[in-house]
């Protein structure tokens, strides 16, 4: 197995913490015990170190054995969410969450809802535990993905939609040999594929979709997969992605969005384009007299009308 540069960073900075393998409750103590032993948490995992980061001036992060921290991966990321509140009052998920802290983030920063997977069981503990001493009074929704169906959203049913779907994934194709790895490699780009398939059906009209890799391939083939889709991407980076290294940090953010969904409107229903009738006239594609006439109208427009509410989300 090749060795990540991605690996190396974090490797070095959990060996110059000083705090390798403490147990949970030794960590509890430095940091300040906000609450008292939990039911709900699992306190089973051992401890790499704890991290402050700016975003959230009270508490800190802590970090379970076998759990990726690179905090450098998301920095752009963390602005949007505490600097420009893409996160509040909006439903969100993030893709392989690691120790929560992008999840705990759009929490502490007013979003609605907060869903957070990931297929590391050490991973899910770990962003609840976060969640729970840093929001408590708030509730993250963190759910485990079967390794033997790693789909970006197979946790997450046909009928849920967000407004914002993000995710720091692995950056490079390659080989899964432990749970752990899963936080650096995507072999097949699997993830990848399954994350664009997907977001037609789980990101709401308006909705959007951030990314952040540090490769350059893998930002090379996203842009290429998104757009044989027919998705818009933007990146939203001022670095020149052809004069940077294979692997660089801090990590380049994308925004990705699927096509338009467009609806029908007939005798006052909206209904898919794919579902909607021929529109009633002549050989010409006229309106008869005393038909409801049709048009074409964006999906996000359709579920205003419904609701009674204008506008997109933004």
């Amino acid at each position: 197995m090749r060795w990540n540069p991605r690996q190396t960073t974090f490797v070095n900075r959990v060996a110059n913490t000083g705090c390798c393998f403490l147990l949970l409750c030794v960590v509890v103590l430095s940091v300040g015990c906000r609450e008292r032993y939990r039911e709900d948490l699992d306190y089973s995992y051992g401890v790499e170190q704890t991290w402050a980061i700016d975003e959230i001036a009270d508490g800190e992060f802590v970090q379970f054995e076998s759990v990726f921290w690179e905090s450098d991966d998301t920095i752009s990321l963390r602005k949007l969410i505490a600097g420009e509140a893409i996160a509040s009052g909006r439903d969100v998920l993030e893709i392989g969450t690691g120790t929560g802290l992008i999840s705990v983030l759009c929490l502490a920063n007013s979003a609605k809802s907060v869903v957070a997977t990931d297929i590391n069981p050490a991973a899910v503990a770990n962003a609840s535990y976060n969640a729970a001493m840093l929001c408590p009074g708030q509730s993250l929704n963190v759910r485990q993905v079967d390794p033997a169906s790693p789909g970006a959203f197979a946790v997450i049913g046909d009928d849920e939609k967000f407004d914002l779907v993000i995710s720091n994934p692995p950056w490079e194709d390659g080989t899964v040999e432990r749970l752990a790895d899963h936080a650096f490699y995507d072999p097949g780009f699997h993830l990848m594929d399954t994350l664009l398939d997907g977001l037609p059906l789980h990101l709401k009209p308006g909705g959007r979709c951030l990314l952040a890799y540090g490769n350059v391939q893998a930002i090379k083939r996203l842009i290429s997969e998104a757009e044989k889709r027919g998705f818009a991407v933007k990146v939203l980076d001022d670095r020149d992605l052809d004069g940077l290294q294979v692997n660089f940090l801090p990590g380049m953010l994308l925004e990705i969005r699927p096509p338009t969904v467009w609806q029908k409107v007939e005798d006052g229903e909206f209904k898919s384009s794919s579902e909607a009738k021929p529109a009633s006239g002549d050989d010409n594609g006229e309106s008869m007299p005393g038909k409801t006439s049709e048009r074409d109208v964006p999906e996000s427009d359709a579920a205003a009308a419904k609701t009674g509410v204008s506008g997109h989300v933004h």
